[in-house]
């Protein structure tokens, strides 16, 4: 009996010995699978949300179009879709992109991406291609898919609208104008090229001295709601409306009507380099607004409506735009002017400035109407806080009658990167 037992005793303990054995064995075969799904997770992928509720993903690379597709894409492409009547009248907008990219170094980089690295040099060629070709192009739109490779941005990009709004205005205080537009700051300091410790990424943006301090400079609180600038000397116009203000900033500039009719141009002329927060974001995770409710008229009807809170909110944007008025046009980040159905903003690190890019999207030209396709060519000549990543604004035009377009686009849209083949044979 006492045998059986000591046997019974020794089957348990080999029991419990063996269970111990497959646990810690399955441990051990489990964590290789946990390396790879980490590794996996940590691949970047562009994420859109269509107005179906469906996510379109895909990974933000360019990749080769096969010259056939190339071809395809090009004959569909319509110059009329972008209010020209040919495509010679793109040749002065192209000359402006040339001007400006001539200003960097042929052999450095304007795209330095691990699937797709450009030059200035070979942007510059690109350019020069499509001016040369764009007599033949009436007939034969193809052509750009014969001399020029298409790299697709396989994520797509969104897109979205803006445009120069007409603002009533003053050159001095008076009445209804009393919401000041300021020039640059005399106190509003840059760090030199190389200066880099101990600046902050922001103070080498801006910043000021005072009492021997450097300090941040101030923020749009400080200005909008504290009036630190007031009283200096600083202002160079007026507006009516501090709502109109507001998105003159996020616009960085903006046609000015005087009362006597005569038109001037508020043009960027600098910022106090603070960062950037969408009025849209601000007022939602605010509470004040829905989702469904942040269209710009509805933003500024509620403001207008909320005076109260309406400096609060926007001073939730720390960044501030300064701005300098002239006869002239309103000008791109290119130093030229933009021209309405043509001219991107864009994000330089994915789409640099003075690219040509193929695209395709439907404007809403008035509420009610029907959309309008346009299968385009498109030129970076601009760029926006907002703008990061696979992301593209279309310029529209300068008038208040292309608010409603403007504001009315945001799809996702398919984008090419088109580069000549004689200009990726240097």
């Amino acid at each position: 009996m006492k045998k059986n037992i000591s046997i019974i005793r020794l089957l348990v303990v080999f029991c419990l010995f063996s269970a111990l054995l497959c646990g810690c064995a399955t441990k051990v075969s489990t964590l290789p699978k946990k390396r790879v799904v980490s590794q996996r997770t940590k691949t970047k992928v562009w994420k859109s949300k269509k107005d179906s509720g469906k996510f379109v993903a895909g990974p933000v690379r360019y990749s080769k179009l096969p010259e056939q597709s190339s071809t395809l894409a090009a004959r569909r492409l319509s110059i009329k879709s972008q209010s020209m009547r040919t495509w010679r009248d793109l040749g002065p907008q192209i000359r402006k992109s040339i001007e400006y990219v001539q200003r960097n170094p042929s052999g450095g980089l304007a795209l330095r991406r691990k699937e797709l690295r450009l030059t200035w040099g070979q942007l510059r060629k690109s350019l020069e291609d499509l001016e040369r070709l764009l007599p033949r192009l009436d007939r034969n739109p193809e052509l750009l898919g014969k001399y020029f490779v298409w790299y697709e941005l396989q994520s797509g990009a969104e897109m979205t609208g803006y445009y120069t709004p007409v603002i009533e205005a003053s050159l001095t205080k008076k009445g209804p104008y009393k919401y000041p537009v300021y020039r640059l700051p005399p106190d509003l300091r840059k760090a030199r090229p190389g200066q880099t410790h101990p600046w902050s990424e922001q103070l080498r943006k801006a910043y000021r001295v005072e009492n021997g301090k450097i300090l941040p400079y101030h923020s749009r609180r400080a200005i909008d709601v504290n009036k630190v600038l007031a009283g200096r000397g600083l202002e160079v116009a007026w507006l009516k409306d501090p709502v109109d203000l507001f998105y003159m900033h996020v616009q960085g500039g903006g046609v000015l009507r005087l009362p006597d009719g005569r038109l001037r141009t508020a043009v960027f002329s600098g910022s106090n380099g603070r960062s950037f927060k969408g009025l849209g974001s601000i007022m939602l995770h605010s509470g004040v607004l829905k989702k469904s409710q942040l269209s710009r008229e509805k933003i500024k009807a509620w403001l207008l409506k909320h005076p109260k809170q309406m400096w609060e909110l926007m001073a939730k944007n720390e960044s501030y735009i300064f701005f300098k008025v002239t006869r002239g046009q309103p000008q791109a980040a290119i130093g030229k002017s933009l021209k309405s159905m043509v001219s991107l903003a864009t994000d330089p690190k994915l789409i640099p400035l003075g690219s040509i890019v193929g695209f395709r999207t439907d404007i809403y030209p008035k509420r009610g109407r029907p959309s309008r396709r346009v299968n385009g060519v498109g030129l970076a000549q601009d760029t926006g806080k907002a703008i990061k990543g696979a992301r593209l604004d279309y310029y529209i035009g300068t008038g208040n009658q292309f608010k409603y377009p403007a504001h009315h686009l945001k799809t996702h849209v398919p984008v090419y990167l088109l580069i000549s083949k004689s200009a990726l044979r240097r």
